[in-house]
């Protein structure tokens, strides 16, 4: 009788372990994703389209921050920070992080479950993706507009949020990466980062300007942390602000937890 009731509850000890393991994996996958999202709206605010509204995608970034700060900064999640976790407006993140949905401060759902197969939404209601834990879905930028057609894939189009392109062929190195702006040289296309980006000992052209404001481009060696692998050219958000981080323009990326991971290892 002793043994069985050993046996019992060893098992249920196991299950109870084994659950929280998998909340715990859903949590940071939620985490993960928010980051993404983070980076997207960043992105978005720093290279906008025509018509963008920055005021509000400003806003969102506060709505991002508070809930990054509620629900992924503490170490452990607590009874309190699991299921009574507050914004300053009163408003809760969530009736319970493991099971339930998290919404944003302005009370905009953010997932409907972490680290299920959902739709996420940025803070002004837009559609990040659809069927989110599927695997190679489009993913949109806050303005609406497509990032991707299909996430995490390799020899796939990226695009700017005001629809120009990034590169045909994320995740390869030697692929040839755009600006979003038009050639200098008023020629057709748009001006190159690189035709050979990531390739140790290959150029990348950066811009400069003369002294009375006209932009031009430089012609320079890639190397040291510019040479980088198929995998890190899969992770175009991350390289794009690794970009506009070269040209000293901030964001808040960094803030979030696990701050700047690469999407390629990031828990989906």
């Amino acid at each position: 009788m002793k043994n069985m009731l050993l046996i019992v509850a060893i098992t249920i000890c196991l299950l109870t372990v084994k659950t929280s393991h998998a909340y715990n994996k859903n949590v940071s996958s939620a985490c993960a994703t928010l980051e993404l999202m983070a980076k997207l709206n960043e992105l978005n605010i720093l290279l906008p389209a025509g018509r963008d509204d920055l005021d509000e995608m400003i806003v969102m970034r506060e709505h991002l921050l508070e809930l990054n700060r509620l629900a992924c900064q503490p170490v452990l999640l607590s009874e309190t920070a699991r299921f009574d976790s507050r914004y300053t407006n009163g408003r809760r993140v969530s009736t319970d992080l493991y099971e339930s949905a998290w919404h944003f401060p302005n009370g905009q759902v953010f997932t409907s479950r972490a680290g299920r197969d959902t739709t996420l939404y940025y803070p002004n209601g837009q559609a990040m993706a659809h069927r989110w834990m599927r695997g190679g879905q489009s993913i949109y930028w806050p303005n609406g507009n497509p990032a991707t057609f299909s996430f995490r894939t390799i020899n796939e189009p990226w695009y700017y949020p005001d629809g120009h392109i990034v590169t045909y062929l994320a995740g390869v190195k030697g692929a040839r990466w755009f600006y979003p702006f038009a050639r200098l040289d008023g020629l057709v296309g748009q001006e190159l980062i690189s035709s050979d980006w990531g390739e140790d000992g290959e150029h990348i052209n950066l811009i400069q300007y003369t002294d009375r404001g006209m932009m031009y481009m430089k012609r320079e060696r890639i190397r040291d942390k510019l040479v980088l692998s198929d995998e890190e050219l899969l992770d175009v958000p991350g390289v794009l602000l690794m970009i506009t981080r070269m040209y000293q323009a901030p964001d808040d990326a960094r803030l979030f937890i696990p701050g700047d991971g690469s999407i390629t290892g990031a828990p989906y």
